[in-house]
């Protein structure tokens, strides 16, 4: 199901390595996000009747991390979000008119300084926690320093852990199974205007012959 126009980042982002059909429940607000597999299967997800939203760019084998990479992914397969290991990427598809998420690394203080202190902290640059379970336990100062819109990605395993995170983050990112389960409760995501951006441009996907 694609987000509500102007929404950022669906609330649930469902990971898949695009080998395999994800089918998103009717009933949930959610987007796909392709990670850890090859330019082969990243194409071919791009070409199908219902795109992804997102991609983990650094997990994807023989696709560059460079300007070139971001061009390719947003400008030619049209993915609307992009997360990145590398600040310069994020903003490079900002420019290009999506979002870019950059991977704070959560482990520690000491690690989330380290990543926050080279962010660029632009418009449609958000932040991408990691464990997303740590968002649970971070101090309202701490929560408050990380840039919107924030995805909470990793070790988010059930029902509860998933509403708790959502409540705090703008989007979570969970695995097909509990993404069904999610469909069946309510989310009851915290309302977060500050989230909202001007329109992402259309998707414009190569033909895949």
């Amino acid at each position: 199901m694609s987000p509500e126009a102007g929404q950022a980042v669906p609330p649930v982002l469902v990971a898949s390595d695009g080998r395999h059909v994800v089918h998103l429940p009717p009933e949930l607000a959610a987007g796909i996000l392709i990670r850890d597999t090859d330019l082969g299967a990243l194409v071919h997800c791009a070409s199908t009747a219902h795109p992804p939203d997102a991609v983990d760019i650094d997990s994807i084998a023989g696709l560059g991390s460079d300007d070139a990479a971001v061009d390719f992914v947003t400008s030619r397969l049209g993915f609307r979000i992009v997360l990145t290991r590398r600040p310069a990427l994020a903003a490079r598809a900002a420019e290009h008119g999506r979002i870019g998420l950059v991977h704070i690394f959560g482990y520690d203080s000491t690690g989330m300084n380290r990543s926050l202190a080279s962010h660029p902290r632009v418009e449609r640059v958000g932040s991408v926690l990691s464990p997303g379970l740590v968002i649970r336990h971070l101090l309202p100062d701490e929560l408050a320093t990380l840039p919107r819109p924030l995805l909470a990605y990793g070790l988010i395993d059930d029902v509860a852990d998933a509403q708790a995170c959502l409540a705090l983050a703008d989007a979570i990112v969970v695995r097909p199974v509990l993404a069904t389960r999610l469909a069946a409760v309510p989310l009851r995501p915290a309302p977060r205007p500050s989230t909202t951006v001007p329109p992402i441009p259309e998707r414009n996907v190569p033909d895949a012959s």
